[in-house]
């Protein structure tokens, strides 16, 4: 049975104060297993981590994701606080979505270098492992050099989950050596994300590593409305706000249109691989995700 997560969308520009605590209101009575919140520094975004502080605060079950957040634009010792404070608060409930990132504002914005950032990207998660085994943290290395006693709290899970976001093979051979899953992306679809997938896959088995060992997510934006064309517009406005220009917009992977049409796409994903499918709303409209969680959502969990 393929796991259903929901994003939060406070990158949306209708997103509002909130906007956080109702969708994940919904996403938990839904039944889906989980809730994902982006990461940005230069964007009118509210921020992930507090962001799923709120949302732990105001849920029980569901757990808790980013996907994907900037990790390197914090300091080690601090994003390792942040993270174990959210996980230890909330039962043990986090996932981190961690990717380098691509935008060289965001890094201008907190003063890291843009150039290197996957070999940051590399010794950050050490740190951060060290950190949450509850070790002094002590590492010398190329982009951080830190020498401290243990930075507490202790997470409440024994290892927190860290998937990676990304598709070239850097990314994907960082997976293999750090990850415990991959987060595609629906750009180029079901297709795309299979031969992703399988290319990931290759890498393990060259490296020793049993791929069984890393779990295949991957985030679909959607708009559930009958009228296709409407459901496509408002996708494309999202991106458009999103990305301002910068990328081309293509939409063919989405998951839009009717209910039936959704599920039909959906199940594209869940047929080339995907495990977790993080549902993104292109609106923070609440009727429009309503109809996403009583529509859409049951059919793929049931």
């Amino acid at each position: 049975m393929v796991q259903v997560g929901l994003a939060i969308p406070t990158a949306a520009p209708d997103a509002q104060p909130n906007t956080a605590v109702e969708f994940a209101r919904r996403a938990e009575a839904s039944g889906a297993h989980s809730v994902w919140a982006m990461d940005r520094l230069v964007f009118d975004n509210f921020e992930p981590l507090m962001t799923l502080a709120a949302v732990a605060a105001t849920t029980t079950r569901v757990r808790l994701g980013t996907s994907i957040l900037l990790a390197t634009l914090r300091p080690p010792a601090m994003v390792a606080k942040m993270i174990a404070t959210l996980d230890s608060m909330s039962g043990g409930r986090v996932t981190m979505g961690f990717g380098v990132g691509s935008r060289p504002d965001d890094f201008a914005g907190a003063e890291v270098p843009y150039e290197h950032r996957g070999s940051r990207m590399d010794e950050l998660v050490h740190i951060l492992r060290t950190a949450w085994s509850g070790d002094a943290v002590q590492h010398q290395g190329k982009f951080y050099n830190i020498d401290v006693g243990p930075v507490g709290p202790k997470p409440a899970q024994p290892h927190i989950p860290i998937w990676f976001g990304g598709s070239a093979d850097s990314a994907l051979r960082r997976i293999v050596r750090i990850g415990d899953g991959f987060i595609g992306s629906s750009t180029s679809g079901p297709e795309g994300f299979k031969a992703n997938w399988e290319k990931l896959r290759q890498f393990a088995e060259a490296a020793g590593r049993d791929p069984a060992e890393l779990h295949p997510a991957c985030l679909i934006y959607a708009c559930v409305d009958d009228n296709r064309s409407a459901a496509e517009e408002k996708a494309i406005g999202y991106r458009q706000h999103y990305y301002g220009g910068r990328r081309p917009i293509d939409v063919t992977g989405s998951m839009l249109g009717s209910a039936d049409e959704c599920v039909q796409t959906a199940q594209g994903y869940i047929d080339a691989g995907v495990e977790t499918l993080i549902i993104g709303s292109t609106t923070a409209d609440l009727r429009s995700f309503d109809r996403l969680c009583e529509q859409v959502v049951p059919r793929l969990i049931r």
